[in-house]
């Protein structure tokens, strides 16, 4: 995930439930490196690589919108159950990006060396038998799925609702990770819908499953499900949409990422359907079909986002994620919740829809 602007309310809102969660996965991953490394050493590794894909950055969005509709509903601030549900969230998140870096083949997320390409850099390094790519990959599978193993230990508190909003939400993730893959594979004309894939693949998990997990937690999901569905299938797709317009012409100061990494990936977003319908020039077409391959040059990269701006491609996910960021707040019109909350899930939605 690409940094998106949050705005200062929700950026307030989540300091203090950022370090409490942050303290917790700690604790509970710190307890468990020293336990497991009296059954062998080596098993820290794998902890080590797990705390620093869930510690190693990342705003904690998930977290803070899941506190805030916790509290907006009428829940606790201190109550300790809505930190360890943020604490599941950031795991689900950990988990999804190192299996999402493998399939992406992506050697470096925030700045840093991804998990399985530090492992198949170790293997190398220390003279392992066998493929250093199948050993790193191999690693980062059981790092993402002790991320999810220690999600599902963090929700043991939180009742029967919470725990099947997280089940589905993380259900969502997974397929929609499996269309991602399969736009990627096949052909163009058989892709599944960009949207869809957004809506699925992040903007279920990132935005509607958080607010719907702390109504849930607040044993409100009743009353407040409708609204929150309404706020955030469309907050969360254009969170989605403007991560895909800065994983194409974001700065990589601030993504951690090289400029047009997602370009390079082929990874056949909104931005490339909308200027696939528009390009008729067979040179531009042939660009676009090597973007969307993952087969450019790197010298090509420049070229392929001038054509989605001469197109008018970027300016048409802008526009789409305006329009959902308008239907977001509307939806926020009538929530029973507390004035707070309300204004800043307001603030976060009209962020959302601030251009590149």
């Amino acid at each position: 995930m690409s940094t998106v602007a949050l705005g200062t309310g929700i950026t307030e809102a989540g300091r203090d439930i950022a370090q409490r969660v942050d303290d917790r996965l700690r604790e509970v991953l710190t307890r468990d490196r020293e336990r497991y490394s009296q059954v062998a050493p080596q098993s820290r590794d794998v902890v080590d690589a797990l705390l620093t894909a869930v510690l190693g950055g990342g705003k904690r969005l998930r977290p803070t919108l899941a506190h805030l509709a916790f509290t907006g509903a009428g829940g606790s601030p201190g109550d300790e159950r809505i930190i360890e549900v943020g604490a599941a969230l950031e795991l689900l998140h950990a988990g999804c990006l190192v299996h999402d870096d493998v399939m992406d083949d992506s050697p470096v997320r925030r700045g840093l060396p991804t998990t399985h390409a530090a492992f198949g850099q170790r293997h190398a390094l220390s003279g392992y038998t066998g493929e250093e790519r199948r050993f790193g990959e191999g690693v980062a599978t059981i790092v993402g799925d002790l991320a999810f193993f220690y999600a599902i230990g963090l929700l043991r508190g939180a009742g029967p609702d919470a725990q099947q909003v997280f089940f589905e939400m993380a259900v969502d993730a997974g397929i929609g990770q499996y269309l991602d893959l399969l736009a990627a594979a096949g052909p163009a004309e058989a892709a599944p819908d960009p949207l869809v894939i957004a809506r699925y693949k992040t903007g279920r998990y990132t935005v509607e499953g958080p607010l719907r997990l702390g109504a849930a937690l607040c044993g409100r999901l009743a009353d407040l499900d409708p609204v929150f569905t309404a706020f955030g299938r469309p907050a969360g797709l254009a969170y989605q949409l403007r991560d895909d317009l800065i994983g194409a012409f974001g700065d990589p100061a601030s993504t951690g990422k090289p400029v047009g990494d997602d370009l390079r990936q082929g990874k056949r977003t909104l931005l490339l359907a909308v200027a696939g319908r528009r390009v008729t020039d067979p040179a531009a077409r042939d660009l676009l079909r090597r973007a969307g391959d993952g087969g450019l040059a790197e010298h090509e990269v420049p070229l392929v986002q001038h054509l989605l701006i001469d197109v008018g491609a970027r300016a048409d996910v802008e526009h789409t994620c305006q329009a959902l960021a308008e239907d977001a707040v509307a939806a926020l019109a009538t929530a029973d919740l507390q004035t707070g909350a309300k204004d800043t899930l307001t603030d976060f939605a009209t962020r959302v829809a601030i251009p590149t």
